[in-house]
C-alpha cells in the first residue's frame, strides 16, 4: 500500500523575468512543485488548494496524468488564480517581487475531506499560518511527518500564529533571511539556537540555494552541498521541489531520524537541481528517475555521504 502525502499550498500563475528571458503566466505555485517532485517515486499525493475561473483544464489534467489527486483543488468562479511576478538579477540569486495578486487565495478556507484526513506525510506549504493551523486541526490521525514552510511576510505580520503552529510540526524549512527574522538575533548561530532550543523545532532545514542546505537539531549540525554542475535558468520552485524530493526519499526509510533525513536531503538536492534548469515546472515534467539517481550518486561522492 502506498504512503499518502497531503500537500496544502498554492497553485499559481507565475510571470518570471531573468537577465536572459521572460515567461508570462506559467503554471507554478508551492503545491504544484512539491506534488510533481514527490510523484517521482511511489507516494500517493493529493493537493488541497484553490484556483480561479481563469485556470485552464489542461493544467489539472497534467497533474492527474502524473498520478496526483486533484479532488481537493477548489475552482472558484469569483476571481482569478493567485499570480506572482518576479525578476532575477545577474547572479540568479537576488530576486525582486514585482507583483503579488492573491486573487481567490484571499477566500481560501481549505476543507480536508475524510478521504484526505489521514495522510502519512503532511506538507503545510507557504500560506497564512492560521490556514495552516486550520488544516492541522482537521487531520484525523497524527501523520508520520509534518513539515511546514513559511516566508518573511508571515514571520513579520503573523508571528503569534506562526509560533503557535511551530510547536506542532516535525520539520521547518526556511532560508537564511527567514531564519534571522524568526530568530531575531544578529548571528546565524544564535538564531539557530533560538529555533532549536527556545522554539523546540525538532528538525530545522535551512535552504541556502547554491550554498547547499543545513540540517540543524538541538544537538547536531550537518551540511549537504547543492549539485554544482547545472546551468541556472530559473530558481523559482527549487525549494518546493526540494521538499517534494525529501518526502519521496524519506518514504522508503522505516525510521525518520537525523541519518535518514541527511540521506534524503542529498536526493532532494539532486532533484531540485533539475528544476532550476528550465522555467517553471518544465524540467520536472520530463524528468526520469534514472537521471535523478545518477545525479544523486555524483552528489553523494561530493558530499561524502
Amino acid at each position: 500500500m502506498r504512503s499518502k502525502l497531503l500537500v496544502v499550498g498554492t497553485i499559481a500563475h507565475d510571470t518570471i523575468k531573468t537577465p536572459y528571458a521572460k515567461v508570462e503566466r506559467i503554471l507554478g505555485g508551492s503545491a504544484t512543485h512539491i506534488a510533481l517532485a514527490s510523484s517521482m517515486f511511489n507516494l500517493d499525493c493529493s493537493i488541497i488548494s484553490i484556483v480561479g475561473n481563469d485556470f485552464e483544464k489542461k493544467h489539472l489534467d497534467l497533474l492527474r496524468e502524473k498520478g496526483i489527486n486533484t479532488s481537493g483543488i477548489s475552482i472558484s468562479n469569483k476571481g482569478k488564480t493567485f499570480h506572482w511576478s518576479g525578476e532575477y538579477f545577474s547572479d540568479m540569486k537576488t530576486r525582486k517581487t514585482i507583483d503579488t495578486q492573491l486573487n481567490v487565495l484571499e477566500e481560501f478556507e481549505p476543507k480536508v475531506v475524510k478521504e484526505l484526513s489521514s495522510p502519512d506525510f503532511l506538507v503545510l506549504a507557504n500560506l497564512h499560518p492560521e490556514i495552516q493551523i486550520s488544516v492541522l486541526n482537521q487531520i484525523k490521525n497524527r501523520p508520520r511527518l509534518i513539515v511546514l514552510d513559511t516566508m518573511n511576510f508571515w514571520i513579520g505580520t503573523k508571528r503569534k500564529s506562526l509560533l503557535q503552529i511551530l510547536k506542532k510540526i516535525d520539520i521547518l524549512t526556511i532560508n537564511e533571511l527567514e531564519l534571522k527574522l524568526l530568530g531575531r538575533k544578529k548571528s546565524l548561530s544564535d538564531c539557530l539556537k533560538v529555533l532549536t532550543n527556545d522554539l523546540s523545532i525538532r528538525f530545522l532545514i535551512v535552504k541556502r540555494g547554491s550554498g547547499g542546505s543545513l540540517l540543524v537539531t538541538k544537538n547536531s549540525f550537518d551540511w549537504v552541498p547543492s549539485y554544482p554542475f547545472c546551468d541556472v535558468v530559473d530558481p523559482t520552485g527549487a525549494g518546493d521541489s526540494y521538499a517534494g524530493g525529501l518526502f519521496s526519499s524519506l518514504d522508503i526509510n522505516k525510521n525518520i531520524n537525523r541519518k535518514s533525513i541527511i540521506e534524503s536531503m542529498v536526493y532532494a538536492s539532486a532533484l531540485s537541481s533539475f528544476t532550476i534548469e528550465s522555467f517553471g515546472i518544465e524540467r520536472l515534467l520530463n524528468l526520469k528517475k534514472k537521471d535523478i539517481v545518477k545525479r544523486e550518486k555524483e552528489l553523494r561522492k561530493i558530499a561524502r555521504v
